[in-house]
């Protein structure tokens, strides 16, 4: 019984491991770190507009299916390393494909998904950035989770300033 409980325990190892991988970011000095929750995307989704303004009911259909964004920058070279290994363990132990690559203005920025329920949709958009930002050097993980229609993303990703929402406008076409 022990044995069994070890081999569960060290086949659960990576997933658990994983899914802590990002979370230490929000506690790290040198990485500025955003998350918002589903409370949040419900909170606001209940914002009472206006019938007769079709596109903002669109924008709150698209944040009230939200589970989560997180997202972390940082410019410090340690932590960069960390996070491109963070996140190419990331992308090996999760079923993510690819959808584009971009590689310009000194960026290289990846997008990936994980499919939804539903053509255009996915259950997860997750971007690395790595580049340069004012001269700088940063690095972004984002990761959106919920059901996403992606082509209402690129709109909220552009709202929240998000690096790399500019590509996003490109995701749409092709997935």
């Amino acid at each position: 019984m022990r044995k069994i409980a070890i081999i569960v325990f060290v086949g659960l190892l990576p997933i658990l491991s994983q899914a802590q991988s990002f979370a230490k970011y929000e506690d790290m000095k040198d990485v500025d770190a955003m998350v918002m929750t589903s409370k949040m995307f419900k909170m606001l989704a209940k914002v009472d507009l206006s019938d007769d303004n079709p596109e903002a009911r669109e924008y709150l259909k698209l944040i009230e299916n939200l589970d989560e964004i997180k997202m972390f920058t940082s410019t410090t070279a340690s932590v960069r390393s960390e996070m491109q290994k963070d996140v190419e363990s990331y992308l090996n132990s999760n079923n993510l494909d690819q959808l584009m690559r971009v590689k310009e203005d000194g960026k290289n920025i990846r997008f990936y998904s994980k499919s939804g329920k539903r053509d255009n949709y996915v259950s997860e958009l997750f971007m690395f950035m790595e580049g340069e930002k004012e001269g700088e050097p940063i690095s972004v993980i984002l990761s959106i989770t919920g059901e996403i229609d992606l082509s209402q993303l690129s709109r909220l990703t552009s709202d929240l300033k998000i690096p790399g929402a500019e590509e996003l406008k490109n995701v749409e076409n092709k997935s």
